[in-house]
């Protein structure tokens, strides 16, 4: 059974990717500016509160997948001997990242669910939130890219170069106005990185976990 699920499990990346997609393609577009009238906002959220409520759990769900192709990433590249930390690292950063968007797709699935109810001053803060609560999400963006990079260039698993690829998304992430292409595309690396994994055998696990080198050919 764990040979299965070690051979399986980083195609969780697919459901995440698809995920991500479809509840971004439901979200119905940009929310109301953070100066916008509570009329303007409560106009908005009554017109979309299905596609928002629609984008956050799937949104939701596709950060669960991405979870599990993380956990199952460590273990390939625990395998391919990258260090404990950064073994480790790889399921840290998934789940920094996971935290990190769960509030924004919390205040999406709070506005278009219960917009009626809100009073107009609780449906603008809620609004700024869903506008501005970005600060978590990109610093998951950014370990998840740095520390899952360093681990794959370390293991080659499933290659160096893709290691590399997601380190440079990872620095990218820092750079606001480009940190939300940087995620899409850390998510398109996750579903190519788990369908490499799953073409390729698993490699046995060491007994011992020597120190590998970053430059090393």
């Amino acid at each position: 059974m764990e040979r299965w699920l070690s051979r399986w499990a980083p195609l969780a990346s697919v459901p995440a990717a698809a995920l991500i997609i479809a509840a971004f393609v439901a979200g119905n577009g940009n929310s109301p500016n953070n100066n916008a009238p509570a009329g303007q906002i409560v106009r908005f959220y009554t017109a979309h509160g299905t596609g928002q409520k629609v984008s956050a759990v799937t949104g939701a769900l596709a950060l669960i997948f991405l979870v599990f192709f993380a956990l199952a990433l460590s273990g390939r590249v625990r395998a391919g001997g990258a260090g404990g930390w950064l073994a480790n690292g790889v399921a840290a950063g998934a789940v920094l990242l996971a935290v990190g968007f769960l509030p924004l797709f919390a205040f999406s699935f709070i506005l278009g669910s219960d917009i009626k109810f809100l009073l107009p001053a609780s449906a603008q803060a809620l609004n700024v939130l869903q506008n501005d609560y970005f600060l978590p999400a990109v610093a998951g963006v950014v370990v998840f890219g740095i520390v899952t990079g360093l681990a794959v260039a370390v293991s080659k698993a499933p290659a160096r170069w893709m290691g590399w690829v997601l380190f440079a998304l990872g620095v990218a992430a820092l750079v606001p106005p480009i940190s939300f292409w940087a995620f899409l595309l850390t998510m398109v690396w996750a579903l190519a990185a788990g369908i490499w994994l799953t073409v390729q055998k698993p490699a046995p696990v060491r007994s011992r976990e020597p120190e590998a080198s970053l430059t090393a050919a």
